[in-house]
């Protein structure tokens, strides 16, 4: 009798598992138009964008009644200037012997036409514009004295400050302020400035002149405040 040995057991095998590998986490790197900063600003300009750009879509769309709305916006614009200073924009028919004082209109014609008068050396006009002057025209000297002329000795003036009569060639004519008086005379300071040609060349000077007129515009006093040449 036969006896067959024993079938030998084998041995499970022992899986071996891998090691884990442990992965650090990086921290997620905030993009600039995220930070707290850049939010704020976003919140604050981003409905200013979006109103420019709907309203830019808009004009593209609807471009007759744009141009009628910006037509109407200008020309109340002008209009409403024109109210309170009783000027047109970019000086369009304005006239700076339009003397305005709080408010109110007081007529310069008679300034103008006196100093364009001397200017050109109108004897005639000065004349009749003086006519209406009551008091002698007061002329500034050197230092603090000053002489004073009848408005009816033309000559004088004309000999002395025209450009028919003297090497003068008037350039400007500055109105520099308008002021009114307790007696209601209205006080304007007019410039005129002036070059003169000599040996070493042009010379400039600068003449204000001091008119007191009335209400109505009649020329009731004329004084020369200085003639000296510029700083």
């Amino acid at each position: 009798m036969s006896v067959s040995p024993a079938p030998t057991q084998q041995q499970p095998d022992l899986e071996v598992k891998p090691e884990e590998k442990k992965v650090k986490s990086t921290p997620i790197r905030r993009r600039t138009s995220q930070t707290p900063v850049a939010l704020f600003f976003k919140a604050i300009f981003r409905p200013i964008f979006k109103g420019i750009y709907y309203v830019l879509q808009g004009i593209r769309k609807h471009k007759l009644i744009t141009f009628l709305l910006l037509l109407l916006f200008v020309g109340s614009s002008i209009f409403a200037t024109y109210l309170v200073t009783q000027t047109w924009p970019f000086g369009v028919g304005h006239d700076q012997f339009n003397f305005r004082v709080n408010g109110k209109n007081y007529s310069g014609d008679q300034v103008k036409n006196w100093l364009y008068a001397l200017r050109d050396g109108d004897g005639s006009t000065l004349s009749l514009i003086g006519q209406r002057t009551e008091q002698f025209i007061e002329l500034a000297t050197s230092g603090t004295s000053a002489i004073a002329i009848s408005p009816h000795d033309t000559s004088t003036l004309i000999d002395t400050f025209s450009q028919t009569k003297t090497h003068l060639t008037w350039k400007t004519i500055t109105v520099l302020g308008v002021s009114t008086a307790p007696d209601t005379t209205v006080d304007s300071f007019v410039e005129v400035d002036t070059t003169s040609s000599g040996p070493g060349g042009n010379v400039s000077g600068i003449m204000i002149w001091h008119f007191i007129t009335a209400p109505q515009g009649q020329l009731l006093a004329i004084g020369l405040v200085s003639f000296r040449s510029p700083l």
